[in-house]
């Protein structure tokens, strides 16, 4: 009877450690998906590929942070962060790092494109861009079991014209021990972006990662089949793994379900803020980001990922508020015959409510109608000249137009501006103009 006991207790010590040490497995995940960017071709799928990849990383038990169109240093913070994450939750952590967006390789380097990139000459790449081995160091540097590198950025070159960069694709990477790192293609090879809202390697992955128990280097073979065929031959995803541990991104048995929140921002400080232990889950991050962007583009995003979503109403709302605004905007736009005449000292025509009956030169200290950097306070821009927030002068109005010639997508033209989507059109005309 004793022993029979004794068997039991030991029994249930090792039951309660083994359930201990698997719930103690942290997962911890940085999506990244760069769609609109500035000065080089912007992309349709990226952001798309990136919320589907984080809601998807979420159910399958991931504590997630999303970035959207982040620009250098909200990426540099980001990754920095995630090294942090990282060492503070053990050596049995996962850590998965994605990105989706522009990506170039120099020297044999790899460098991921923020949204803001600019560049001249090939010499300011790491200047500008972030270098990929950096995500590679943060997660070497926590020294924990599993590390996942999924780089879905192997589209055309956007800076054909710098001859030191005439390379497509990304170059491959050494990775530290216990590390799997993916390439949507081939090193040196384009991937494509498919006629969907997601690239045909992102949509295949997210189906082969919800596989009970199904191994990463299996899963990511599964990939490369699917996507072969959807490409006819053209992509072949590659991977390099120097794993020593078996992974599977849902576990034998499973059920998904959502543990953590996923957020579209990363904190400027050096310390995670006690909110984000209160972060919002991934529909509600998405709703938020759809609403203060007010784009068209993030609202209808939310609708195809959470068609009966919580939100459903409110953004049906503000679909058809921004079509509406489209449409009155298109009806009293100023002429193209107007438009062709502008200069630095015109009146602008009285269709452009906003501006109508001033020039630029007006406007250079005139006050904005809406919030120059989303979510800041009224009390800090209402009323406020526009120079007194930034050096805004004719050479500077006059690089802004020149930007939106380079960037002459509607998706790009109708976003907000501090004073109307409209005023984005006269600027580019104005710099069609030469800027006189």
């Amino acid at each position: 009877m004793i022993n029979r006991f004794w068997s039991f207790l030991v029994f249930c010590v090792f039951y309660v450690v083994q359930t201990v040490s698997v719930s103690a497995e942290a997962r911890i995940a940085l999506i990244v998906g760069n769609s609109t960017y500035g000065q080089v071709s912007p992309l349709d799928n990226p952001r798309h590929d990136a919320q589907l990849m984080a809601t998807s990383l979420e159910r399958l038990g991931f504590d997630v942070r999303l970035l959207v169109d982040a620009n250098q240093i909200t990426m540099k913070r980001a990754i920095a962060q995630f090294g942090r994450d990282l060492r503070m939750a053990g050596e049995d952590t996962t850590g998965l790092f994605y990105y989706a967006g522009h990506g170039v390789q120099s020297f044999g380097n790899n460098y991921l494109l923020p949204v803001d990139v600019a560049l001249l000459d090939a010499a300011d790449l790491d200047l500008v861009a972030v270098e990929a081995q950096s995500v590679l160091r943060q997660m070497a540097s926590a020294r924990n079991r599993t590390n996942i590198v999924i780089l879905d950025a192997c589209r055309n070159n956007p800076f054909e014209t710098i001859a030191e960069l005439d390379e497509n694709g990304l170059a491959e990477m050494k990775a530290p021990t216990g590390s799997f790192v993916a390439y949507a293609t081939a090193p040196g090879e384009v991937a494509f972006d498919g006629e969907g809202s997601n690239s045909p390697f992102t949509a295949a992955l997210v189906k082969q990662m919800d596989v009970p128990g199904l191994q990463i280097e299996q899963a990511f073979k599964n990939v490369r089949r699917d996507v072969l065929e959807q490409s006819q031959g053209l992509q072949t995803p590659w991977d390099t793994s120097s794993l020593v541990s078996d992974f599977a991104f849902r576990r034998e048995g499973s059920t998904p379900a959502p543990q953590v929140a996923v957020t579209a921002s990363v904190p400027d400080v050096t310390e995670v803020p006690s909110e984000v232990a209160n972060l919002p889950s991934a529909e509600m991050a998405m709703y938020k980001e759809a609403e203060a962007s007010q784009s068209l583009e993030a609202l209808e995003a939310y609708l195809r990922t959470y068609p009966q979503g919580a939100h459903l109403s409110a953004v049906q709302a503000a679909i058809e508020a921004l079509r509406a605004e489209a449409q009155s905007e298109t009806a009293s736009a100023m002429p193209i015959e107007a438009l062709a005449s502008v200069t630095y000292e015109t009146r602008l025509d009285a269709g452009l409510s906003e501006i109508a009956g001033r020039s630029m030169a007006d406007l250079i200290t005139g006050t904005p109608n809406y919030a120059p950097i989303e979510g800041l306070p009224e009390e800090v821009w209402k009323g406020q000249s526009c120079s007194n927030c930034h050096d805004w002068n004719r050479e500077r109005l006059c690089e802004q137009g020149q930007r939106y010639q380079v960037t002459a997508s509607a998706r790009s033209l109708h976003k907000p501006h501090p004073f109307g989507g409209q005023f984005k059109t006269v600027l580019r005309a104005w710099a069609d103009n030469s800027c006189r």
